[in-house]
């Protein structure tokens, strides 16, 4: 790619031009890190949907302000930065930069789960670079541990929180009396929570993140739509004084493992008991954490920051820096263009709430599995775990007995529990 030279005390540099695309709290914080001036780095355009009311102060006059995308793709910046999220136009649009030599670093992890692997193959093609380490983890640098620390290992398992959201707001609820509605408010103060969180709550976002950790890290592309994804909406105070009565926190958990033949994969993202010796139990607030397992490495942990326009620009301006110094990532992605198939966890042990005890008494029949322990809720609900079986079983039978009963579903609450 082109580079301008600019020239400081006798000596020259190599300066990379650098677009933003999208100005919300992420852009203004990567903004915030290239004009305070990174080696290498200029940034030289700014690009936003009513762009007069976005221009600030602190950027130098020297960037150009614009809301027409054209002139970002014919303009002379080396790399441009993804950050309006969504497949659409984002996803067109990273194609177009890629196709006109420019390399792209995104956070989309919508975009690089469902089109990563293509994407990734066009970048090789025109001789630029697609970098994505800000669409898994936040900070953590999860994509270049698995690319540089791990490449030597065969990886088999990889589990964690992914949602820095979703951890916030239950390890906040498990250590307050808030509600689900006041610590939602408060995590959406902090920017740690869209105005819209559903795609956080109801596991879609790290559905996605889980997916490209299949295909960069297990070398198994999956189609993200098919993990099993529960939503974190319903879990209470009931629940996390059961969690502390069983030795467990409550997490938003993601999964993705090799079967036992390693021709699929199982995989699911939902809320989950964890016994509090694990290390995806010990985060808390926006950490996010990674657990790799790998045949000779054994289990390698990354922890750190996943949610806000701080962490979350760390790791943009990082993978900016990596190409500017030659050091892009390569296509990652595995060669292969179809997904692999995508099953289900195997039998172990649930936490269960219901409303009334003939509940409790229907779904055990109907699983043909006992209850180990049975604990009294508020105003007549029960708590109990049950002996091994599977989640999709548990759901089956929740939503049969709410339904023959006449209750609502949200009176239920499944969680699977995890050592």
């Amino acid at each position: 790619m082109g580079r301008e030279a600019i020239h400081t005390e006798g000596e020259s540099m190599q300066v990379m031009r650098v677009a933003i695309l999208g100005f919300g709290t992420v852009g203004q914080s990567v903004a915030r890190i290239l004009v305070s001036g990174k080696g290498g780095l200029q940034l030289t355009r700014v690009f936003n949907r009513n762009v007069e009311r976005k221009q600030v102060g602190w950027v130098p006059n020297t960037v150009d302000w614009t809301e027409n995308i054209d002139e970002v793709f014919t303009s002379d910046v080396d790399v441009v930065v993804e950050l309006i999220g969504g497949l659409d136009p984002a996803g067109p649009w990273i194609q177009r930069a890629l196709m006109e030599g420019k390399s792209v670093v995104t956070a989309n992890k919508q975009v690089i789960a469902n089109d990563g692997g293509r994407l990734s193959e066009l970048a090789a093609v025109k001789g630029v670079c697609l970098n994505f380490e800000a669409a898994v983890a936040g900070v953590v640098p999860i994509i270049s541990s698995i690319r540089n620390g791990l490449a030597a290992d065969n990886l088999h398992r990889i589990r964690g929180v992914l949602n820095g959201t979703c951890n916030f707001l239950l390890t906040k609820m498990s250590a307050s009396d808030a509600s689900f509605d006041e610590v939602l408010a408060e995590a959406q103060d902090r920017g740690f929570a869209e105005a819209d969180p559903s795609a956080d709550l109801d596991g879609v976002d790290a559905q996605a993140k889980l997916s490209i950790l299949s295909a960069v890290g297990l070398r198994r592309p999956i189609n993200p739509h098919e993990i099993a994804c529960r939503s974190i909406r319903g879990v209470g105070r009931l629940d996390f004084e059961a969690a502390g009565l069983l030795g467990c926190g409550i997490r938003q958990v993601s999964t993705v493992e090799l079967t036992e033949e390693g021709d699929a994969v199982r995989a699911e993202v939902g809320p989950a008991m964890v016994n509090l010796r694990s290390r995806v139990a010990q985060v808390s607030g926006n950490e996010n954490v990674v657990v790799v397992d790998g045949i000779s490495c054994g289990e390698v942990t990354l922890i750190g920051q996943g949610a806000g326009g701080g962490p979350t620009a760390v790791a943009i301006v990082s993978d900016l820096l990596a190409i500017a110094a030659g050091d892009g990532a390569p296509n990652l992605f595995p060669s292969v263009r179809s997904s692999y198939q995508v099953g289900t966890m195997g039998r172990r042990l649930h936490y269960i709430r219901v409303p009334e005890p003939q509940s409790a008494a229907r779904i055990l029949s109907d699983l043909g599995v006992e209850a180990t322990r049975t604990l009294k809720g508020q105003g007549g609900q029960v708590q109990f775990v049950t002996d091994g079986c599977t989640t999709e079983a548990v759901e089956s039978a929740l939503k049969l007995d709410a339904t023959t009963r006449g209750n609502r579903a949200e009176n239920y609450v499944v969680l699977p529990i995890i050592d």
